[in-house]
């Protein structure tokens, strides 16, 4: 989910102001701990970063959560905040190190993890289009993520036009080249995991099954990307 679908349901379930969730959003400096819980570090790191629609996007933890009704937006907000500092210490041992042997920021770990989130259903497949993601930026390919596009469009569309990919945005991948700003989307711990530790393959390209099962066909060359594109539909 995106802060602002998160927003709505926070909003209808609880009568709290949307918008005021919004702005702690875009403004995380706002955003005050409670409970006596120390705010996570990586929350001060959003303080300077431009060009996000909102700075915690990706950062409210996807579960089931259990508050008193008469929480506040900061308290709901910082609570979904901490959680994510708390679920990263159930990542593999050695989590940290991988980040750091990645040079990569948690910011941009984080980032990569929402794109596999919004792209993969299968668990098994998150390493693997990990693995592609990481593939295309080292050889400097635009990664041409249709999610991404999806984010930068003011409304959901249940199927995108070439006009689509040409819309004018920093999370637009199909024009620019690299990561996006920020998530777009909250990634859960296994798509986090999947950043950190992708599988090793030559994987250029994937595509949807078009058989149900939500899984995916993978190449190294686009020929066999194309092929895999036609075996697809034939499904």
């Amino acid at each position: 989910w995106t802060v602002e679908k998160i927003a709505t349901l926070i909003a209808e379930t609880s009568g709290l102001d949307r918008e005021e969730i919004l702005e702690l959003a875009r403004n995380p400096e706002k955003l005050k701990a409670t409970d006596g819980k120390a705010m996570p570090a990586f929350v001060d790191a959003l303080a300077d970063r431009e060009g996000l629609t909102y700075k915690l996007e990706g950062y409210l933890f996807p579960e089931t959560y259990e508050m008193l009704a008469d929480s506040s937006a900061n308290d709901i907000v910082f609570r979904l905040v901490r959680q994510l500092g708390d679920r990263l210490e159930r990542l593999p041992e050695g989590w940290q190190a991988k980040l750091q042997e990645s040079g990569l920021s948690f910011h941009e770990i984080l980032t990569v993890a929402s794109l596999i989130e919004r792209e993969v259903v299968l668990d098994e497949e998150r390493p693997i289009v990990a693995s592609v993601i990481y593939n295309r930026l080292a050889r400097k390919m635009n990664l041409e993520i249709d999610a991404t596009v999806q984010y930068a469009l003011e409304e959901h569309k249940e199927r995108l036009l070439y006009e689509d990919l040409e819309v004018d945005s920093p999370y637009n991948t199909y024009k620019n080249a690299g990561l996006p700003p920020g998530p777009i989307a909250s990634p859960g711990l296994k798509s986090i995991e999947a950043a950190l530790f992708p599988a090793e393959t030559k994987y250029l390209f994937y595509v949807t099954k078009k058989d149900g099962s939500g899984g995916h066909l993978f190449a190294e060359t686009f020929k066999e990307h194309q092929r895999n594109i036609s075996i697809s539909n034939e499904t």
